[in-house]
């Protein structure tokens, strides 16, 4: 059996899975299985990902004749994985070659460690990377893992065997399922972030998260207080820390290095004086 489960779940992202499985064929640790649930897509993606498997037979398609989402994608993977540690990834963000031996390697020198994951870069349509150092009282403000983190698939099943919510179909399911998983453990979770860059996160203008206005977020605010109460009680989250405030901190900082809102700011000065 493979030590490493790498799951995907894919639909319409033929012009960037191609580099997304490379990535994963290109690693320095070769004990690995990678599960692909096609989402009915109607591009070029399961060309492209029948050509990998054709080649390689660690990549595995899983096709769907319909789109179920990519949280049920996600669990019905999870479901046929056969690895000892679980890796998600989306279909068009990449993992540096050394990523999956750096992971498995502090997961098999410490067992006390929940999760691994490291640095992070951004590319694509927007550059900016604004991801705090763990802890659980930033968590529960404002996701501060991205999907792509190692845990122990054993700790997947004796503690939290439900998997991801569909029920948060506006995105964020990565932020319920860690809080989930954190919630289930017999003890604080123990997160380990690597020095080093390993995971490239690509932006995309027209991203799910990307489109989430502030009513939605709101809601899912809402959803993960009442499924998280337990967790939320122990915590006292900095307001500066939460999605909200840091999504208006960019905005303003973005607004800012505009001509218009300079040339206002010249004229406010003059009229002061």
């Amino acid at each position: 059996m493979p030590a490493v489960t790498v799951i995907i779940p894919s639909y319409n992202l033929g012009q960037y899975i191609g580099e997304t499985l490379q990535s994963v064929k290109d690693q320095t640790y070769k004990d690995w299985e990678c599960l692909i649930v096609e989402n009915g897509s109607t591009d070029n993606s399961k060309e492209v990902i029948r050509e990998f498997a054709s080649v390689d037979g660690r990549f595995k398609l899983i096709p769907l004749l319909n789109n179920i989402g990519v949280a049920a994608a996600r669990n019905l993977a999870m479901q046929r994985s056969l690895g000892k540690y679980l890796l998600f990834l989306d279909a068009d963000d990449l993992i540096d070659p050394k990523y999956m031996e750096a992971a498995v390697t502090a997961l098999e020198e410490d067992p006390s460690v929940t999760v691994v994951y490291a640095q992070a870069d951004r590319f694509g349509a927007e550059k900016e990377w604004d991801l705090p150092p763990f802890d659980m009282g930033t968590m529960l403000a404002s996701n501060c893992l991205y999907i792509s983190c190692f845990f122990r698939k054993r700790e997947y099943d004796l503690y939290y065997g439900g998997g991801f919510d569909t029920a948060f179909v506006n995105g964020y399911e990565d932020w319920d399922f860690w809080l989930s998983f954190f919630e289930s453990l017999p003890e604080e979770p123990n997160v380990l972030q690597l020095p080093e860059v390993y995971f490239h996160y690509r932006t995309r203008q027209d991203s799910r998260n990307k489109g989430v206005s502030d009513e939605v977020l709101k809601e899912i605010r809402r959803m993960l207080w009442e499924k998280h109460k337990a967790l939320y009680s122990k915590y006292f989250c900095d307001p500066t820390l939460t999605v909200e405030y840091r999504r208006m901190e960019r905005a303003f900082r973005k607004a800012s290095k505009s001509l218009g809102w300079q040339l206002r700011s010249g004229v406010k000065e003059l009229l002061k004086k």
